[in-house]
């Protein structure tokens, strides 16, 4: 289904309204009303682009499977790779590798390529690793020296 009406048009901008609006006051250094009325207030249009984006490029909302295992694994390697990230620049010796991660069976190349967008923003939203390049083979990760947290090793990381 790639055009709602009614109920389920004003829930899919009402949900992309309430993400863009946690993405906005999580990322500010401190929270204040001026900065949560400035997150309302811009992310009404943005969650109607992204609707009409959405719309535009035939899309739908099937994640991939296993995402809920994905996002489940992310506030443990959060923690764990900020603190190791602290040691490191405590200790004055960065140092890092880069990995090639698999992104799971091939299927069509709109698949493979929504798999790899979810999996590099996962992935780098932790601060010990960071995704270089993506290709047909997979993704390129540069993480930091540390043990692979759990997130990690779900890609042989």
């Amino acid at each position: 289904m790639t055009g709602r009406t009614g109920t389920g048009a004003a829930a899919e901008v009402a949900g992309w309204w309430v993400v863009l609006v946690l993405v906005w006051l999580v990322t500010t250094s401190a929270f204040a009303t001026d900065e949560l009325i400035a997150a309302c207030v811009i992310a009404l249009p943005v969650a109607l682009a992204a609707r009409v984006g959405r719309i535009a490029a035939r899309g739908n909302w099937r994640l991939p499977a296993g995402v809920a295992r994905l996002l489940a694994a992310l506030p443990g390697a959060i923690v764990r790779e900020g603190a190791a990230a602290l040691l490191i620049a405590a200790r004055g010796r960065p140092v890092g590798r880069f990995e090639r991660l698999d992104i799971g069976p091939r299927t069509s190349a709109d698949r493979r390529a929504g798999r790899a967008a979810l999996i590099t923003g996962v992935l780098s939203a932790t601060p010990g690793s960071l995704v270089i390049d993506a290709d047909h083979e997979g993704l390129l990760l540069h993480a930091l020296a540390t043990p692979a947290t759990r997130l990690r090793r779900m890609f042989g990381g």
